[in-house]
């Protein structure tokens, strides 16, 4: 029996990952054929990180506050778009640098809070989270393998066309959004600042957003060069597409048995497991192993991402006031995907521009520091 709240739910994961998986592999394509240079890169990938740190938390909280999560979702989406669209039609490197910032801040917030109402709306037992998070995985493979298709036949510089039909496909979607989370408006006092301060300023939360942030921000030679790496490697756009979609097949059969991995472990274990499997996949990396070897290394996306951001969204279910999920979820990826994946940007940049495979020993480094912490919250938790 088709569950129509799940279908809603999931296209929006879909059209929102079907951008990621466009604009993740590719950004720094287009940028490069609009005659950035690999410093420029660099910086714009780490300005949309750094727009995180205040953008996302500011509107998690708001959306929280005013119990307006499907609201803030429509609008940002819309915004987004428009954002996108005027990135393509300007000429200036720097108009493009601020307005594909604006266009993160404004999509970053989605993700945040729409996993705090799915795990929610799980754990009520409306639908199953990981189920209904596949979605987004497998058009994340439709857009990281479509775009490296059409590359085959389109100018690089056409990208941001592209990048712009995903942002409208969810700007629609997100129209069809279910009316989302268990409180009204009226219906219990609005979180105030002092209050998500009080609940957040804890050191379990804080070695929370270590030890998954670490992990997280250890994706920076990943997400900004991997792309550029392989293609001076001599591999086409079609393999390099491919090579970010195994990641992600892998991180779909993870989310497909979600529950049990949780119900198994609990969520610090599998927070331990990304970071431990993270250290495997970046040193494996540093070597520039033959292709058989990287698409390897690619499955372990299941536990460098998947295991990672399980773990993150089911320890503040688990341990966090669930009136500030969204806010919490907000702070994770305002210092995981700003301070710390900006601070990983920034080395990954000099680091690649010195060495492009040994770069990623640096990424190998932060994991191993995330799981040395991770033992510590083991042990500071009853899970």
């Amino acid at each position: 029996m088709i569950n129509p709240m799940a279908v809603r739910t999931g296209s929006v994961y879909g059209s929102l990952l079907l951008m990621v998986g466009v604009m993740l592999p590719f950004l720094p394509v287009w940028l490069a054929a609009r005659g950035f240079s690999i410093a420029e890169v660099a910086f714009a990938i780490g300005a949309q990180s750094v727009v995180r740190v205040v953008a996302t938390p500011v509107l998690t909280y708001m959306a929280d506050r005013y119990r307006a999560r499907r609201r803030f979702m429509i609008v940002l989406s819309m915004l987004a778009a428009l954002f996108m669209l005027a990135a393509g039609l300007v000429e200036s490197r720097a108009a493009i640098v601020v307005l594909i910032v604006l266009a993160a801040a404004s999509w970053a917030p989605i993700m945040p809070m729409l996993d705090a109402v799915a795990v929610e709306q799980s754990d009520a037992g409306l639908y199953d989270y990981g189920r209904v998070r596949i979605a987004g995985s497998i058009t994340f493979i439709a857009g990281s393998l479509g775009a490296g298709a059409l590359l085959l036949v389109i100018d690089k510089a056409s990208l941001i066309w592209v990048l712009l039909m995903t942002h409208i496909l969810m700007a629609v979607s997100a129209l069809a959004l279910p009316k989302l989370g268990a409180a009204k408006a009226g219906d219990t006092t609005p979180p105030t600042i002092a209050a998500a301060g009080t609940v957040l300023m804890t050191g379990s939360f804080a070695l929370l957003v270590l030890v998954a942030g670490l992990t997280q921000a250890s994706h920076a030679v990943y997400y900004s060069f991997g792309s550029l790496h392989w293609e001076s490697l001599g591999y086409s756009a079609v393999t390099i597409g491919w090579l970010w979609s195994i990641g992600v097949i892998a991180e779909i059969v993870l989310f497909m048995h979600a529950r049990g991995s949780i119900e198994r472990l609990g969520p610090v274990l599998l927070l331990m497991g990304g970071a431990g499997f993270g250290i495997l996949r970046w040193a494996g990396m540093a070597f520039d192993p033959p292709l058989a070897i990287a698409m390897l290394l690619q499955v372990l996306h299941a536990a460098s991402y998947g295991m990672t951001h399980l773990g993150t969204i089911y320890y503040i279910r688990r341990f966090m006031d669930a009136d500030f999920a969204g806010t919490a979820q907000g702070v994770f990826v305002a210092v995981s995907g700003g301070v710390l994946m900006t601070s990983a940007i920034a080395l990954a940049g000099w680091s690649y521009g010195a060495s492009a495979a040994f770069s990623y020993l640096w990424m190998a480094a932060m994991c191993a520091v995330a799981l040395m912490l991770g033992a510590v919250l083991k042990r500071r938790t009853a899970d």
